[in-house]
């Protein structure tokens, strides 16, 4: 007995048993009937034609043609190598699909995202790509998510994922100020490109939040190259400044483009200033040096012919025009800065923005003379801005920096126009010292 058992561990008994089993197994051996575990190793087991015939002792092709004859697609591609884990952070999909889904995670945490219907989709098969065991082939996780397979490749790589799963990625990955949220200072192909990132406060409590903000920003080149024709050497030190003014502009005459988009809520600047004075063409320049000391582009683009009524009108205009890039940061300004809706304008509804009453006097001046330079007009012996609703707001900012002839004038009960005694709006000065428009000219004249 023990001689037997000694013999069969033996590694001529070893041989001669495999020796036996490819006879065994040979030509004729295997049908429909001894072939049906096959069909189980393959589905259930996700072995492959090889490992299968490896170990049962048949050939790869015998298995392949039974596994055929058994219903079994076989096509090239499909293979049981075990895919790559994906090489994001998995938490990162899986903490917004909770029972208020990602809308609520995202508001939370990023300013102005939004959750599209087709965004849900990719999240959803993401979630589920990402539960699907690592030993599916790529072209099966591609027919079962019924998406393209190279899109398999670029979510197990990370070099393109859903939207949402970017931003829920960096949400989770950021320590946040109570208060504050995340935006991406440009989008690029439609929003699914973000970035760079910074933080902004839902809610604007005081000038330190502003220079927070601002802090974070870096100017562009052509920031500086374009404060040289002013003579403005040091920019980094008037930036709090030039957003000021900024933020007066598009509290004026410049129109803002954009709002709630389908991903992300953006805006852009489109400023457009009469030919008729040319020392607008300055004034463009100066915004766009603000707008740049942001991190913002700006450029002038072809000048806009006279379009609509303008016409017809007595003496009609091209316009010198400059725009600047889309870009959440402009629509937080518009929303959080201005106080603004999206479905507001300046020229029908109050801002809402008390909180500039407590920033330093250099601050509201620029403000102001963001407002004057698009809306102020001289007169003989006074400055009149026109800044329907908002005159009497304008009254009390002139008013908190000196300007004690300020008062509103108001027609049928309503106030349509700030008034500023002229020597006096020359101290501050009313119109911005950098842009010297017109306006400013014709301020100093007689001073």
């Amino acid at each position: 007995m023990s001689s037997d058992n000694e013999g069969e561990r033996s590694p001529e008994g070893e041989r001669g048993r495999q020796q036996d089993t490819k006879k065994r197994h040979g030509r004729g051996f295997w049908n429909m009937d001894n072939t049906k575990v096959w069909v189980q190793m393959f589905v259930e087991q996700r072995m492959s034609a090889v490992a299968i015939a490896k170990a049962v002792g048949a050939d790869p092709d015998t298995v392949s043609t039974y596994l055929k004859k058994h219903g079994i697609a076989l096509y090239p591609g499909l293979h049981r190598v075990e895919r790559e884990p994906p090489k994001v952070s998995v938490e990162a999909p899986q903490q917004p699909a909770g029972t208020d889904g990602p809308l609520r995670f995202l508001d939370e945490r990023i300013w102005g995202a939004d959750v599209s219907a087709h965004g849900m989709e990719q999240l959803s098969k993401y979630i589920e790509f990402l539960r699907l065991p690592l030993s599916m082939g790529t072209n099966e996780v591609a027919e079962k998510l019924d998406i393209d397979k190279t899109m398999v490749k670029a979510w197990t790589e990370g070099t393109k994922l859903p939207y949402l799963v970017k931003l829920a990625d960096v949400a989770l990955h950021t320590t946040l100020k109570p208060g504050w949220k995340l935006l991406p200072l440009r989008l690029e192909s439609g929003g699914n490109t973000q970035g760079p990132w910074i933080q902004v406060p839902t809610q604007i409590q005081s000038y330190d939040d502003i220079r927070a903000v601002i802090s974070q920003l870096t100017p562009l080149d052509s920031a500086y190259q374009r404060a040289r024709a002013f003579g403005l050497e040091k920019v980094d030190e008037l930036r709090e400044d030039l957003f000021s003014y900024l933020l007066g502009i598009m509290g004026g005459d410049a129109s803002k483009a954009g709002g709630k988009q389908k991903r992300f809520t953006s805006s852009n600047i489109d400023l457009h200033l009469t030919l008729k004075q040319p020392t607008n063409e300055r004034m463009g320049e100066f915004v766009c040096i603000c707008a740049n000391s942001l991190g913002i582009v700006m450029d002038r683009k072809r000048d806009k012919q006279p379009t609509g009524s303008t016409r017809f009108s007595r003496h009609p205009s091209a316009a010198y025009r400059w725009t600047s890039q889309r870009s959440p940061l402009i629509a937080w300004m518009f929303n959080v800065g201005l106080g603004l809706e999206w479905d507001e304008c300046t020229t029908l509804h109050q801002l809402r923005m008390d909180w500039i009453f407590s920033t330093p006097p250099s601050f509201r001046t620029r403000f102001v003379q963001g407002l004057a330079d698009s809306d102020g007009t001289v007169k003989p012996s006074e400055v009149v801005i026109t800044s329907v609703p908002n005159a009497d707001f304008l009254t009390r900012l002139l008013q908190s920096l000196g300007m004690t002839t300020a008062h509103t004038i108001t027609e049928a009960g309503k106030p349509l126009r700030t008034m500023v005694n002229r020597r006096q709006s020359a101290k501050l000065p009313i119109f911005s010292e950098f842009v010297k428009s017109y306006r400013y000219n014709k301020l100093m004249e007689h001073i």
